[in-house]
């Protein structure tokens, strides 16, 4: 029975909490006749209520009317107020420069998402059947999609619910046909200026026809294989982005070229197009093609290299990090905290943290010890003594003008800013290097060097030990 498969599908898939307002959309069709009937008959025992909403996109005159008018009194024989609103689709087309189909998707979740607020509905129920499913599959094979594309529409994506994902074509609409309600076709399903009605008239009878079996049984046992295999995939790339990234802001994000190049390459685009979605806020736009170059700039780019992306974002290559952020964006936040000595000193915003620890040094071997220890990048052994000798505040911050910087076992000060040129460090990230430093003078270039005049000595009595944790967010 249709509406006890529909239940089960809602509650297997947990695509609606006891209680909750549902936004339901209904175009008057078939499938979202049945929808909304079935939904309605089974919201006592799910405790929900029930808004039906109906966009009219004002394309097929009468036609549009006729659908709108029938919509109203199907919630009127239901006991449910339909909420109504006219969209020009054509012109919202030609303003944002998309297709028809995309601008009538994008106004229907627009307004479906205004109601929901309006009323307080958290979940919203659209009417895709196991048949749209299968189009969409074979749509997005013909587009070129990876597996992610392959496992087809979700039940449950963000408040969008599919309770109908487990129920065939043919059993809406004999269901619907057995409670004796006309629905209405929109005759533009019958045009084949869309893609999903070429797809739905001609390729899979086609297909059908030349192989003899049933595409749709076979596209979805695929995606059924798919989403496991792909749930791995996402688990581990998940893993893998947590691992690599070194910055996560707004419009920018880092990423650890180290861990980038070790990783297998189907996580390595997996991870990029996590990457991008972050940053960007939406993978809209972004192709096959559009990855394959950031992989490339990872593999056998030069230090320096950028690449344009969509929505104004570009990819630099920097000699251990690739960084995502937008065209022509300088990044030059400024930043400046005392640095708490011991203690912890945070820069919120900019996923920096600094520990400091005070040591005593006990004989000339330990002292031997610290001074080798000054190898690893993010942590290092000062002088406390010569550090605090000045009586000024100890500073962490990024670059100013007119900073200087006494490399260690160099014989002289230079200009920090010659220091990066001379060192090949790029442009793009100089703004962004956490600095430990006493006014203009530069302590320590955190993953780099330290400063030549506070280096632990033979003669060295306190030592501080100062701790970057780039990876805290």
């Amino acid at each position: 029975m249709l509406k006890q498969l529909v239940l089960e599908t809602i509650k297997n898939k947990e695509l609606i909490n006891y209680g909750e307002g549902v936004i339901v959309g209904i175009s008057g069709g078939y499938d979202s006749v049945c929808l909304l009937h079935v939904l309605h008959s089974i919201s006592n025992e799910l405790g929900i209520k029930i808004y039906p909403v109906h966009v009219n996109h004002m394309l097929r005159g009468e036609e549009a009317l006729r659908d709108e008018n029938f919509v109203r009194s199907f919630c009127s024989t239901l006991g449910l107020e339909a909420y109504v609103k006219h969209i020009d689709i054509a012109k919202k087309a030609k303003n944002e420069k998309i297709s028809l189909e995309e601008a009538g998707r994008n106004a229907r979740y627009e307004v479906f998402s205004l109601i929901a607020d309006e009323h307080g509905a958290s979940k919203i129920a659209v009417a895709h059947s196991r048949n749209d499913q299968a189009e969409t599959i074979l749509m997005r094979i013909c587009r070129g999609t990876g597996l992610e594309g392959l496992r087809g529409m979700e039940y449950r994506r963000d408040n969008i619910i599919r309770p109908l994902l487990d129920v065939d074509r043919s059993q809406i609409e004999e269901y619907v046909n057995g409670i004796g309600i006309e629905a209405v076709t929109d005759s533009s399903n019958l045009h084949t200026d869309y893609f999903r009605n070429r797809i739905r008239l001609n390729v899979i009878p086609a297909i059908n026809s030349a192989s003899g079996s049933d595409i749709t049984e076979n596209l979805l046992r695929l995606s059924k294989i798919v989403v496991a295999e792909d749930d791995y995939l996402r688990y581990n790339s998940e893993l893998y982005y947590q691992k690599s990234v070194l910055s996560e802001k707004r419009m920018y994000t880092e990423l650890d070229l180290k861990v980038l190049t070790e990783v297998h390459q189907a996580v390595r685009l997996r991870v990029l197009r996590i990457a991008v979605g972050k940053t960007c806020g939406t993978l809209n736009g972004f192709e096959y093609i559009h990855m394959d170059k950031l992989n490339n700039l990872i593999e056998n780019g030069r230090t320096g290299a950028q690449i344009d992306l969509p929505h104004f974002m570009a990819a630099v290559r920097t000699y251990n990090s690739l960084i995502l952020k937008e065209q022509g964006k300088v990044q030059r936040e400024q930043f400046e905290k005392v640095l708490h000595i011991p203690g912890v000193t945070e820069i919120q915003n900019e996923g920096i943290v600094f520990e400091t620890e005070i040591l005593k040094i006990e004989s000339i071997k330990s002292c031997r010890e610290f001074i080798n220890c000054n190898e690893k990048a993010h942590t290092k052994f000062i002088d406390l003594d010569k550090l605090t000798s000045s009586g000024e505040n100890v500073l962490l911050r990024n670059r100013r003008d007119g900073d200087v910087f006494k490399p260690l076992k160099s014989n002289g000060t230079k200009k920090l800013k010659e220091y990066f040129i001379d060192n090949k460090v790029p442009r793009e990230i100089r703004d962004i290097i956490p600095l430990i430093a006493l006014k203009k003078e530069i302590v320590w270039i955190v993953g780099n060097k330290i400063s030549d005049n506070y280096k632990v000595t033979d003669n060295t009595k306190t030592v501080l030990k100062i701790s970057c944790i780039p990876e805290k967010k």
